[in-house]
């Protein structure tokens, strides 16, 4: 017995039959004559009341611009990373090839051009075909696809629910709703106007939007470069954007594509040998995927700094009035964030940073250079010796914590900083009026509390402060001698005749503070060598030395542009006079003649620089810190989590080193970075501070002639009996 030609028809296929012809007949009499008799004669009361319905609803709807990824750029204009809540690039009609526009008309609206944002001939055939199970078009005009999407794209930037939910209910009233404002819209732009909307707002993917955004993701290039076989492939996602995803359907996503090109050939808008060739390629043959990861995850060797740009976005009231708001126009609002960051620079310092302690370096050793301008506070490289990840089998050292910057921006609380603060006890040394030559340290190495102030009164502490030297470094030194060789206890020994509250004060004022805002704490002299920093504090804290004493805060992102490319936000340099600025010059006069030393040529780079190298107790932790006027340095190598372990025996590049030094560990990083960032720029020369002269060796004191009369007396004595 041969089987029925019929299908049964469902319960649910009969809820659609009468669902689209209630909304077929409304629209057809309103377009024709504003009757809608054949519809209530099917369904009574709620077709009576449709036109109610219909001419109640408002003609007009707010079209806000479709949500747009944001941007993040290098100083010098290279991408660094992209944020979206939907991946889409807006670019006007004329930048999307017309092989997508015809592919597009063609198999979603054929009559787009003739209609008048409805089309009641394809509705009624959509029925049709839904019943018998076959379909290559849906009942939905591409004007009344453009309006669906902006009622939820609507909803989505505004974050309200219940717009959303307005916009995707299966409801005769919503239906009618898009009918009616798909009507009024062909009254207000015309089809390339239409067409260019629902081009740029449509989704071609999972979570890509648009044809340019979609264009760089599949095949990356731009959308006015789409082939047609291309352009199809494209074309056929709209209807199923996951079903038909190529990349992980690429049978579907073909057979799709065939149906998109036999459709336009039957249309005549590409010829039978543009046909034949279009699907003669294979979809994995097409396919060129930029599959690069939105956020700082994707931002590669600028993951740490990206992290650091988006807190600094979150803080700023320029962008919003709260972070939810901010966060929403980020992802949303299709910004040009410009940045400070030198591409050049970030290079030459992942590649410095890498080549000394490569990624994945056993026991958790790491490996830091960040470099700011002193002159305005720019961040022009911030690289670490890490993957933007959590730790794993592939990447066990692999960490999403910026060890370059304190936890404010996504790093941490800072390293022992050891020698490199020692610049900021002579700052205070020289403030109140010492000499550069006045000797220090030649005392015992033993150090009791109460011989130090803090805010003006003793301490009240008989604890002993055992000060550690590495290696023997006896008698006194001036301030030239004791910078150079590191003497701890001519630094703990100046200290004794100064305040800690104004040497803790000053490093605070230069940038060097806790996570709170607040100085370091003044009650623990060990702090002047012993507190903890990050190495953007200070590099930054040194760029006073650099600039006379003008202090630069930190900055990373220069301007931010709206969509329109227009200024937004606006970012300036914080500048200010951190500390005097004669008795700045005087530092920068002595970690100078330190820099030129024989004892620093591990850091010499062939100009004037300022330098100071740090050791950390037990060598833990082991720093250099220093530049030129046009760019500071801080290099650091270390433990993330055991910061206090020593770094004793370490072996970089067959070398080991035991005792290990920042002179002999870090400096060499530092140098080959310096030299390569100081390439074709000028040589500059810092403003040095009057530390006088040394001063001259008293003359011996001439012995006294012997007086012979007395001397002829005694020997006449010694005769005596």
């Amino acid at each position: 017995m041969s089987k029925s030609s019929h299908r049964k028809v469902q319960k649910k296929q009969y809820l659609t039959l009468i669902g689209a012809f209630i909304t077929t007949s409304v629209l057809s009499g309103i377009v024709a004559a504003g009757i809608v008799a054949p519809a209530a004669a099917v369904v009574g009361v709620t077709a009576t009341t449709a036109p109610e319905v219909f001419d109640s609803l408002p003609a007009e709807f707010e079209v806000l611009p479709p949500s747009e990824k944001s941007t993040i750029l290098t100083a010098d204009g290279k991408l660094i990373a992209s944020f979206y809540a939907e991946n889409r690039i807006v670019v006007p009609l004329e930048n999307i090839s017309e092989n997508l526009q015809k592919a597009i008309v063609a198999i979603e609206d054929k009559r787009f051009y003739d209609h008048k944002g409805i089309d009641p001939d394809g509705m009624a055939r959509a029925l049709v075909n839904n019943l018998q199970n076959r379909s290559t078009q849906g009942a939905s005009t591409l004007t009344q696809q453009f309006v669906k999407n902006t009622l939820l794209e609507n909803g989505l930037q505004k974050g309200d629910q219940n717009l959303i939910d307005e916009a995707t209910e299966q409801t005769l009233t919503r239906k009618l709703k898009e009918l009616r404002y798909a009507l009024a819209l062909e009254q207000k732009l015309d089809k390339k106007q239409i067409l260019a909307g629902y081009l740029n707002i449509a989704p071609f993917g999972p979570n890509v939007y648009g044809a340019e955004a979609s264009s760089q993701r599949y095949f990356s290039h731009s959308a006015t470069e789409l082939s047609i076989s291309e352009a199809a492939l494209l074309a056929g996602l709209v209807k199923s954007p996951v079903e038909y995803d190529p990349l992980t359907n690429p049978e579907a996503a073909q057979q799709r594509r065939d149906i998109v090109l036999d459709e336009m050939l039957r249309q005549n808008v590409i010829t039978a040998e543009e046909h034949e060739t279009a699907k003669g390629t294979a979809v994995a043959d097409l396919l060129k995927p930029n599959l690069k990861p939105q956020g700082c995850g994707g931002a590669g060797i600028y993951a740490y700094f990206c992290e650091y740009v988006i807190q600094d976005l979150l803080r700023s009231d320029q962008l919003g009035d709260t972070i939810d708001e901010r966060r929403r126009n980020l992802q949303r609002g299709g910004y040009t964030i410009k940045t400070t960051i030198d591409s050049r620079l970030e290079n030459l310092a992942y590649e410095s940073v890498t080549n000394r302690v490569p990624v994945n370096f056993p026991d958790d050793i790491k490996a830091v250079i960040v470099s700011t301008d002193p002159r305005n506070g720019h961040i022009k490289a911030m690289a670490q010796n890490t993957i933007y990840e959590p730790p794993n089998e592939t990447n066990p050292g692999a960490t999403f914590n910026s060890l370059a910057v304190g936890r404010e921006h996504g790093g941490q609380n800072g390293f022992v900083a050891a020698s490199t603060l020692k610049p900021f006890t002579l700052l205070e040394f020289f403030r109140k009026g010492h000499s550069a030559w006045e000797l220090t340290g030649g005392r015992s190495k033993q150090f009791r509390f109460n011989e130090f102030k803090a805010c003006g009164q003793p301490l009240q502490s008989s604890e002993i402060w055992d000060v550690n030297e590495a290696g023997s470094k006896p008698g006194s030194y001036n301030a030239i001698g004791a910078t150079v060789n590191s003497v701890n206890r001519s630094f703990a020994h100046m200290a004794t005749q100064l305040d800690l509250c104004d040497i803790m004060n000053g490093m605070r004022d230069l940038g060097i503070k806790q996570q709170n805002g607040e100085a370091h704490n003044p009650n623990h002299p060990s702090n002047l060598i012993n507190a903890v920093a990050p190495p953007l504090q200070m590099s930054g804290a040194y760029g006073a030395f650099a600039n006379s004493g003008i202090v630069c805060e930190p900055m990373a992102i220069t301007e931010v542009l709206d969509r329109d490319k227009n200024p937004l936000a606006k970012f300036e340099p914080k500048c200010r006079q951190g500390t005097d600025e004669v008795s700045a010059r005087k530092v920068t006069t002595v970690l100078n003649r330190t820099a030129a030393s024989p004892s620093y040529s591990a850091v010499h780079i062939g100009r004037p620089i300022i330098a100071k190298t740090g050791t950390g107790e037990d060598s833990a932790n082991l720093w250099v810190l220093g530049g030129t006027p046009q760019l500071v340095t801080a290099a650091w190598i270390g433990r993330e989590v055991e910061s206090s372990r020593t770094l004793n025996g370490i072996t970089l590049n067959g070398v080991t080193y035991n005792p290990a030094y920042g002179i002999n560990v870090t400096a060499p990083m530092w140098q080959n970075y310096m030299l390569k960032a100081h390439e074709g720029v000028e040589v500059l020369d810092f403003q040095y501070g009057d530390i006088g002269q040394p001063p001259k060796p008293k003359p011996e004191k001439a012995q006294k002639p012997k007086d012979d009369k007395k001397s002829d007396e005694k020997k006449s004595d010694e005769k005596k009996p």
